[in-house]
């Protein structure tokens, strides 16, 4: 399967930056370092660093493609950032470039980001305490979490959470609280609920709470 332009594009932009200073100047895109003349940085990272920023800025861009094209091949991608897809053998198609990635499954691409910061969305809150929409049913990974054997147990979850807590102290719960403070969004009062309502609306489990 072709890449996608957008795709083709990042791949581009991130295989013709030059990396081996990146740490230590601030520069705009599609920066050499050849043309920096008497105002090149002293300091320069080794290839072998070079190419472990340019792998890692690869995989942050791979991470976003992949979530919202299902055909993505990081493979092909990989290659067209200029970034080494062969073992040290130098057989093709290494295991280390799709570990770069977060999958909630063999075959799903995480949604980039946080995911305790999922909670939060940045569109209107629904009415309703328990929003049940498809559009915030908790990930695969969060939903195969282990659940209390007793479905009345207490629990909480907000407008427009994924996930149901046990505890406000829970500290995913105050993560995802703080960065929706620091983004400027609303913070949704908690709605008490019982682990087996939660579930019966598909929200997920927080991993911290009942770990």
């Amino acid at each position: 399967m072709a890449l996608s332009r957008l795709a083709r594009e990042f791949a581009a932009e991130i295989s013709y930056h030059d990396w081996s200073d990146a740490p230590f100047r601030l520069d705009r895109a599609g920066h050499q370092r050849d043309n920096d003349g008497i105002n090149a940085t002293p300091e320069q990272l080794t290839p072998e660093q070079t190419e472990f920023v340019r792998t890692n800025v690869m995989w942050i861009a791979a991470q976003v493609l992949g979530h919202a094209d299902p055909n993505f091949d990081v493979f092909e991608f990989a290659e067209w950032c200029g970034v080494d897809t062969r073992t040290r053998s130098g057989r093709p198609r290494s295991g280390h470039i799709p570990a770069g990635l977060r999958f909630d499954d063999n075959t799903t691409m995480s949604r980039p980001g946080d995911p305790e910061a999922w909670d939060e969305d940045p569109t209107p809150a629904a009415p309703a305490p328990v929003d049940n929409r498809p559009a915030q049913v908790g990930t695969p990974a969060q939903r195969a979490r282990k659940w209390p054997m007793d479905p009345n147990t207490p629990g909480f979850v907000t407008a427009r959470s994924r996930n149901v807590h046990r505890t406000t102290e829970c500290v995913k719960y105050q993560h995802s609280v703080n960065v929706a403070r620091q983004r400027g969004r609303t913070v949704h009062p908690p709605v008490w609920t019982t682990t087996g309502a939660a579930r019966a609306n598909e929200k997920g489990i927080c991993s911290h709470c009942w770990s």
